[in-house]
């Protein structure tokens, strides 16, 4: 079972800031994949690591000054 989390694209200061950002989403315990459409990003996790995923998420984006809802 996978979860689905829509993050309203954040803004990078440089390549580096970027770089970065995703590298944490790419460590995010149950890590999937990750998909951008327009201004948005699609973050597909893995059920079974659901509650420490989503404080990671939460951090992320709080440190890049966005939002996320999760889908389903």
């Amino acid at each position: 079972m996978r979860m689905k989390i829509e993050i309203s694209g954040p803004f990078f200061k440089c390549e580096e800031d970027e770089n970065i950002f995703f590298s944490r989403l790419y460590s995010l315990p149950g890590y999937d994949s990750v998909v951008g459409k327009g201004t948005y990003l699609y973050l597909t996790l893995k059920h079974d690591s659901k509650n420490q995923a989503l404080n990671q998420v939460q951090e992320i984006c709080d440190f890049w000054n966005t939002t996320y809802k999760v889908l389903d």
